[in-house]
């Protein structure tokens, strides 16, 4: 059944009144993104978009992001000083938020403006719903779509200026580290004729977004790493001693980290960013998935990521946090394992999501110590109440610079 969930896209297709879409009638995200789309423009969209996320770009982006997290590393010496406290959360959304001004995707915003404003509209997304009554008509509402307008404002600038480089300038190639001109490309040539400019533009600003909001994935599963990791602190070690011990001077040093690939591939089993997601069931009544007949054409179907990833008939020890299992043998069943889904709606940008990922890991390790100083009354744990996984409670560490840098 999970195959035909994940691979099927004529018997199942994505839901498409999600609250990620629109917040009280304000365009968020849309139905027609990079994410959010479903039908043959869709499809076509994204076989443009998969060349910049393509493995064989990978040395592209990364060379376009080592600098930046250079700067970084000097913002978050200037913030903690001598040693500090910091809400590792809120600093990685900046940190992460500056990787898409390297890829040419957040000039119409401050990194730290996007990690703020991102957090707000994550924050409201599901308020929606839990408080719909009194968020309707609350001071708060009125805040997020006004954010939403601006930022939308915004990033519409910014689109229409590249689309008019790129019109300008139509016989020369893309960069390969243009996110954007990926954008804009895809959106041009995803077969839909009738769409004038304003609309194709529009759309390509949905685009912007979704990438906002789906990027603080990779924050959070980093948050959620230090989370599980305050159990395990030899492990911390270990994986902070390779981080030090190895270069990050081009992507093939970051393939190295095998120790720290393996903790990263744990926390996304033990901690998924995207915890289910739900299928429209499309076709005809009474056809045979498996085990399970569809009797009705109206019917969604959930499937669990952490169900899935902590179910003992496919894994030894699951509630335990043990990044040894991913040893380079080890294949886990058949769609037991899907952080970053599977089949024609599988992530593009995994290979990008961690080299980052690691990049990020490997800045920070070679600046800095960080112990974790979390509050026992507070102690943070993830909340399983939205499909996108949320850490309550702030993960805070105490962040010393190194005498001497390593990096």
């Amino acid at each position: 059944m999970l195959k035909q969930l994940t691979t099927d896209l004529t018997s199942f297709t994505k839901v498409a009144n999600l609250p990620n879409r629109t917040l009280y009638g304000q365009k968020l995200v849309g139905h027609d993104s990079i994410l959010t789309g479903g039908d043959v423009s869709w499809a076509v969209k994204r076989k443009v978009m998969i060349q910049f996320f393509a493995k064989t770009n990978l040395e592209t982006l990364f060379i376009a992001c080592k600098p930046q997290m250079e700067v970084q590393a000097n913002r978050w010496k200037v913030l903690v000083g001598k040693g500090d406290n910091v809400n590792l959360h809120d600093q990685l959304a900046v940190t992460f938020s500056s990787y898409l001004h390297s890829l040419g995707l957040g000039k119409f915003m401050t990194p730290q403006t996007i990690a703020e404003s991102v957090y707000k509209l994550l924050e409201a997304i599901p308020r929606q719903h839990l408080n719909r009554y009194s968020y309707a008509v609350s001071k708060e509402k009125e805040e997020t779509v006004q954010l939403i307008k601006d930022m939308r404002e915004e990033a519409l600038k910014v689109v229409q200026e590249r689309y008019e480089e790129m019109e300008k300038n139509s016989d020369e190639p893309i960069p390969c580290m243009d996110m954007l001109g990926y954008m804009i490309e895809a959106n041009k040539n995803n077969g839909r004729i009738d769409r004038s400019l304003t609309d194709l533009l529009e759309n390509v600003v949905c685009d912007i977004l979704t990438v906002c909001l789906v990027w603080d994935n990779m924050v959070k599963q980093i948050s959620a790493l230090f989370m599980l990791l305050n159990e395990y602190p030899e492990i911390q070690e270990k994986m902070f001693a390779e981080l030090r011990e190895t270069p990050n001077e081009t992507l093939k040093d970051l393939n190295s980290l095998v120790y720290t690939e393996m903790c990263i591939l744990e926390s996304l089993r033990m901690a998924p960013a995207l915890l289910r997601g739900t299928r429209d069931f499309k076709t005809k009544a009474n056809k045979r998935f498996g085990a399970y007949v569809m009797n009705s054409r109206a019917v969604k179907v959930t499937f669990s990521d952490y169900v899935m990833q902590h179910n003992p008939a496919n894994w030894t020890n699951p509630k335990t946090f043990d990044p040894e299992r991913w040893q380079p043998d080890f294949v886990p069943v058949a769609f037991s394992y899907m952080p970053f889904l599977a089949g024609a709606r599988g992530c593009i940008a995994k290979h990008m999501a961690m080299m980052m990922m690691k990049l990020t890991l490997s800045v920070l390790a070679k600046n800095f110590n960080l112990e974790q100083q979390f509050d026992s009354k507070k102690m943070p744990e993830m909340s399983q109440n939205f499909a996108v996984m949320r850490i309550n409670n702030n993960i805070n560490c105490y962040v010393t610079p190194l005498t001497s840098s390593l990096s």
